[in-house]
């Protein structure tokens, strides 16, 4: 098995592992008597801020490891940390727990772009990470269905174990990049630690946030005013505004995923014609016209809302497969190679950023009590976005230029 179909495939038992625990989380540590629901919000604050901090630690080069080193600690990082999790009684517990995963988080993202991107041919980049992304989405869907079967059928008492499984989940991963690490070009350690070679050197801080800010900007504006909102607002306001059951929104996810795993390939294979800003822009329009579908139909009968939910989930589901095999490939374009890891590791930041304040955007229209209010003002927000990939796609040229040779 080729390096590079380790990863995914290792990645991909770790997404199964993440999804046991992803809808169980909140619920066991709210159980927990001294925990409660204000230690759910501690960890993922937690969680959440040690990301970021770590991220933003590694673009400003404060923080300087190798990739196959900064993924291994990742790793170990998240398995001490869930593993940790189901003796977590207390709130200083909690909150342990909750920095080693989220630094585990930060180090892991920044490390697996580059290293996947150095496994593949640029002409292999973009179907590589299209793949990816589908298998990640579907290893994560199982994952979940199998915690809600088993949960069904077993006390509650299981959940814990899922907590076992995921940190166990994610061993393989570390194999599979120390593995990957011995497939490396020679000089791929220079490019990580700054050492130069034939890149060039290292940029100061400033100069690489300037480089990757347009790519910054757009990830954080994408987890802003989509992933957030369909993770977030979108079950809130199907059932609290829309008045569908809740069984709604799980076929909502359901179809979501089927049609990453149908569309992803034609849609990397339509896109590869053409510069990774288009598929961005495609991303914008299918999210767009979802929420405007979705906003026109809460106007009907029952039926009408459901159809036009389902519209929207597929729609959403689409603008993620272009989203997917053209994003990272736009961002490997615009820095430096051995600036990848630092640039990935701000990008990231950004998605850290959007996923913890996104969910405010979309709690506050639903506070207006206004269906129409959500979905066209969510409409407005990514139009906003599409006018911004424009104007990155005319800066690009201009930021490219000033690699260094």
């Amino acid at each position: 098995m080729r390096p590079v179909n380790a990863l995914i495939a290792t990645h991909g038992l770790s997404s199964f592992g993440l999804g046991l625990v992803f809808p169980y989380t909140a619920i066991y540590l709210a159980d927990q008597p001294a925990v409660g629901t204000t230690g759910v919000a501690m960890f993922y604050a937690c969680t959440g801020g040690a990301n970021v901090v770590v991220a933003l630690l590694l673009s400003a080069h404060v923080i300087r490891l190798p990739k196959v080193t900064l993924g291994v600690l990742g790793t170990v990082l998240w398995f001490a940390g869930y593993l940790l999790l189901p003796a977590a009684a207390a709130p200083p517990v909690v909150a342990l727990a909750a920095l080693m995963i989220g630094a585990g988080q930060g180090c892991f993202m920044a490390a697996i772009i580059p290293l996947v991107n150095a496994l593949v041919t640029a002409q292999e980049r973009r179907s590589v990470f299209a793949r990816r992304y589908a298998v990640l989405n579907v290893t994560l869907a199982l994952g979940s269905l199998a915690a809600g079967v088993l949960t069904l059928v077993l006390p509650r008492t299981v959940i814990p174990w899922f907590f076992v499984a995921n940190a166990v989940g994610i061993l393989p991963m570390t194999l599979a990049i120390v593995v990957a690490g011995r497939h490396l070009p020679p000089e791929e350690d220079d490019k990580d630690t700054g050492e130069g070679g034939k890149s060039g050197g290292t940029l100061p801080a400033l100069g690489l946030w300037k480089l990757a800010m347009p790519a910054a900007a757009f990830q954080l504006a994408v987890y802003l005013f989509g992933y957030s909102q369909f993770e977030a607002t979108a079950p809130l306001v199907t059932e609290k505004l829309m008045g569908m059951e809740l069984v709604t929104i799980s076929i909502m996810l359901v179809l979501n995923v089927l049609v990453i795993v149908v569309g992803q390939r034609p849609i990397t294979r339509l896109l590869e014609k053409h510069p990774e800003t288009t598929g961005l822009r495609w991303t914008v329009i299918a999210w767009v016209t979802g929420f405007l579908v979705a906003g026109v139909c809460a106007f009907g009968p029952t039926e009408v809302k459901f159809a036009g939910l389902l519209v929207y989930a597929a729609l959403f589901a689409l603008g993620e497969c272009a989203y997917s095999c053209s994003f990272h490939p736009w961002l490997i374009s615009m820095v430096p190679d051995h600036e990848l890891t630092r640039a990935n590791a701000l990008v990231n930041s950004m998605m850290g950023i959007g996923n913890f304040t996104g969910p405010s955007i979309g709690v506050a229209l639903v506070l207006t009590g206004d269906t129409s209010v959500v979905w066209f003002g969510l409409a407005a927000s990514c139009t906003a976005v599409m006018v911004l990939v424009g104007l990155l796609a005319r800066r690009r040229p201009a930021a490219t230029a000033t690699l260094p040779a």
